[in-house]
């Protein structure tokens, strides 16, 4: 294994809007020894309508310039390419991430694939959009299109996009095709760019194996040959609604997608770490909820004994959270 940097994601937006306090946060983050951060560009405030505000933007490039940290980004959540009559807007919207990504040094931006329907659209099916398989190609081949386009510009950043297997939701249970994510490995091969690779959620994929009933092995061994990001945190395998957010009601029910520090859950991280063994190079972000920050010191030790020690890892329960 390859680690190229272990860090924490930072995803409150409030947060990473403030100068100082995300100054505060960053010193804290070295300070219990993690060398990387995946920063989420929507926090940042520098696009709007599709359009970077570069003054804004180079307050931000100044900062990363002088930390001594990888820096990853996330692309803005509500990003989807496959939004119906606003396309321009999603691809204005992706290349400006890119953009930012680029100018405050980034490695990789991790990017929410197509939606067939967006989870703001949960609540009003009466709005969703019905696609038969002929208009589902066309929508993954134009994704195709821009994110080899995209993929272009990042090479000249020195930036790598990864895309990443969503979560499920037993509300909509097909609202995105990476939720499968033999699939998203097919649309990345299929995109075959150098700067496209994959973000795997291992959360997510344990989510997903149990709502479907995949095999966790074989999904991961399909996704290997792609992987290039890990984003990593636990829970129980217990999908949920869309509507259940309240954390303090879902944790004591083992429900949904915690994002709660690894060794606190059901995640088979031992399995997942062992298979992909020498293979995986990239970053591994411990993408864990705001009110774990307790739990930083922790999680550092783990990934430093993940790392080391690779496919023959085993992870034990820890006393986080």
């Amino acid at each position: 294994m390859k680690c190229r940097g272990m860090g924490i994601s930072l995803q409150s937006n409030d947060t990473v809007s403030d100068m100082d306090r995300l100054k505060a946060k960053l010193d804290k983050l070295m300070e219990h020894g993690f060398d990387a951060v995946e920063i989420p560009i929507q926090g940042l405030g520098v696009i709007r309508n599709g359009l970077l505000n570069e003054r804004r933007l180079e307050t931000y490039r100044k900062l990363f310039q002088n930390v001594p940290l990888h820096v990853t980004t996330h692309a803005p959540f509500d990003l989807n390419m496959f939004r119906q009559g606003n396309g321009d807007t999603e691809l204005k919207l992706l290349m400006a991430s890119v953009e930012a990504s680029g100018a405050i040094g980034a490695q990789t931006i991790v990017y929410h694939v197509g939606r067939y329907v967006g989870e703001e659209q949960f609540l009003y099916p009466q709005c969703w959009s019905h696609y038969d398989e002929s208009a589902k190609k066309e929508l993954l081949r134009k994704e195709r299109e821009w994110l080899r386009l995209a993929g272009d510009r990042a090479a000249q950043l020195k930036l790598k996009i990864a895309m990443e297997n969503m979560r499920p939701y037993l509300d909509c249970p097909e609202y995105c095709y990476s939720v499968i994510p033999r699939l998203l490995a097919a649309q990345v091969a299929s995109i075959g760019h150098p700067q496209v690779g994959v973000a795997l959620d291992v959360g997510h994929l344990h989510l997903s194996t149990e709502m479907y009933g995949l095999d966790l092995e074989q999904e991961v061994r399909l996704l290997m040959p792609h992987i290039i990001h890990l984003h990593v945190h636990d829970n129980f395998g217990k999908p949920s609604f869309s509507t259940e957010k309240n954390q303090y009601e879902l944790i004591p029910l083992g429900r949904g997608d915690l994002h709660a520090p690894i060794g606190t859950g059901d995640v088979p991280m031992a399995e997942i770490m062992a298979l992909l063994g020498g293979s995986f190079d990239g970053f591994l972000i411990h993408e864990v909820r705001g009110q774990y920050e307790k739990d930083w010191p922790a999680l550092a030790e783990w990934g430093r004994g993940a790392t080391r020690d690779a496919g023959a890892h085993s992870v034990r329960r820890t006393s986080v959270g």
